[in-house]
């Protein structure tokens, strides 16, 4: 699900690839000319060479934006924009040498008199949900080609003198809700200037993943765009599993037994989070009773209510999360525990006394990702339960768990959960708890705001009920109603 809140600081990632003045295509050219590449994107998403008087030929032109060993060097890079008094976001460097002292590692004098590496491509791509009324702008230079839906909206190619050009996105003539392919590519192949100015209205898809009670996922895929929600996933199953994995934030869940799950079901015990986007920091979040603790690195953090946690590229909050003044849900205090990371990442767990849910809100991930969350491709029906367990059922190998060594009575009651494991269904529950589960959740989905005539979350709070009891099904009716904030419900 998207949300549509707008954070004063976006992140684009980006490929760029370092090249040297040897290369026929650099350091050779000048003037700026249109229509050297097709108007059409290529069905590998990479512009298609056409040709023109600033291009040698197209053997050397598809290198460009292709790793091609012994003629130019990959280096991931993150483009960061910042929000405007106007709302719109924008990238502005008059100096823009981002891989400087890397890649080939040459450089020449620039315009400032000071030593820079020249001669790189970059490229990006993203999906933004169409809302009307958006534009984009790039002033800079040199060849810039920007496609939306694998067609060319702005053409600046060749190698020139700062160039601006606006495209009004309202002129796609597509319908407002709609996911809109986003593919630029930049090239910077002639000293000793480089300029780069963009500007943009646009906001890349953020989805959430939300993790409650058995427990039941709800994938980053799900009810995109507008598109009807399907049934949240059930894995029942204990042990230690990927929610989201990817080459730069990792996010891994605990699932066990609890005393409301006797019948084998899990829930959500631990939660760890981890990557190159916490500089490979790991923080743990467990419930409240048991000594369940907020761990940085194995020490104790947040240790009091209400407190913070605060690091250049984190700031994470314990607090008191909405009072429940209803009769219903009021003897349920949430302990709210907050994170707020880089790349966009915001994750939000309830610590109960016995389990956790978690609601993760992040972009889609260059390089892809995978996990009980989904593989976040914006096509759930490839996030059905059977074939997400196809790709990353498994348990998560020792050697690449976040978490720390289980204890000798943590490994028991795992084995035990899985021993005594049966999967269930509604079909399994009494006609008398089922009517109770009913009634209990439509009237615990109402005082929390919401509305009772959701099929798929009122079954997954019945389940809760039939299963783990009325406790259990409170707490889950509380999270439903915070996935529906997440979301903008």
């Amino acid at each position: 699900p998207v949300s549509s809140e707008g954070p004063e600081t976006i992140f684009f990632d980006a490929v760029v690839r370092d090249f040297t003045a040897d290369h026929p295509d650099f350091q050779s050219f000048d003037g700026h000319s249109e229509g050297m590449v097709e108007p059409q994107l290529g069905a590998d998403k990479k512009p298609v060479f056409k040709g023109g008087l600033q291009l040698s030929n197209e053997e050397n032109f598809n290198q460009w934006f292709r790793d091609v060993p012994g003629v130019n060097k990959r280096l991931d890079f993150q483009l960061d924009f910042n929000r405007t008094e106007t709302g719109t976001y924008v990238h502005e460097d008059s100096r823009f040498f981002p891989i400087d002292g890397r890649g080939w590692k040459d450089s020449a004098i620039a315009l400032d008199n000071q030593q820079h590496n020249f001669y790189f491509t970059m490229e990006l791509h993203t999906t933004f949900v169409y809302q009307g009324g958006e534009q984009f702008t790039f002033r800079g230079d040199d060849d810039v080609w920007v496609f939306m839906n694998g067609n060319l909206v702005i053409d600046l190619g060749g190698v020139h003198d700062p160039m601006a050009r606006t495209f009004d996105i309202d002129s796609l003539n597509v319908t407002e809700g709609s996911a809109v392919n986003l593919d630029f590519f930049f090239a910077e192949r002639r000293c000793c200037g480089s300029e780069f100015r963009m500007e943009t209205s646009i906001t890349p898809v953020k989805g959430t993943c939300t993790i409650w009670g058995d427990p039941h996922i709800d994938v980053f895929d799900n009810g995109l765009f507008g598109r009807d929600k399907l049934e949240p996933l059930g894995i029942y199953t204990s042990g230690d599993y990927w929610l989201v994995k990817s080459e730069v934030v990792q996010i891994q869940a605990r699932y066990g037994t609890t005393m409301f799950t006797p019948s084998g079901q899990s829930a959500l015990l631990k939660l760890a989070v981890s990557g190159p986007f916490l500089q490979n920091h790991t923080l743990i979040i467990e419930p409240m009773d048991d000594g369940g603790v907020v761990t940085w690195d194995g020490e104790p953090i947040l240790t009091e209510m209400p407190s913070e946690f605060v690091q250049p590229f984190t700031r994470i909050r314990f607090m008191e999360g909405e009072k429940h003044i209803d009769d219903v849900l009021k003897g349920y205090p949430v302990k709210l525990i907050q994170a707020y990371f880089t790349r966009n990442v915001v994750l939000t767990v309830n610590r109960w006394p016995k389990h956790i849910d978690a609601i993760i809100q992040m972009p889609q991930q260059l390089g892809g990702q995978d996990g009980h969350c989904g593989n976040f491709d914006f096509n759930v029906s490839d996030d059905t339960k059977e074939l997400i367990l196809a790709r990353v059922g498994a348990a998560v190998p020792a050697e690449e768990s976040l978490f720390p060594p289980s204890s000798e009575a943590e490994i028991e009651a795992l084995r035990i959960s899985a021993h005594n494991h049966r999967e269930m269904s509604l079909a399994d529950c009494t006609p008398e708890v089922k009517k109770l589960a009913r009634q209990h959740c439509r009237q615990a989905m109402v005082a929390e705001g919401g509305s009772s005539k959701s099929h798929h979350l009122l079954r997954a709070c019945m389940f809760d009920y039939c299963f783990a009891g009325k406790e259990f099904a409170a707490e889950s009716a509380i999270v439903q109603h915070e996935m529906g904030e997440a979301e903008g419900v």
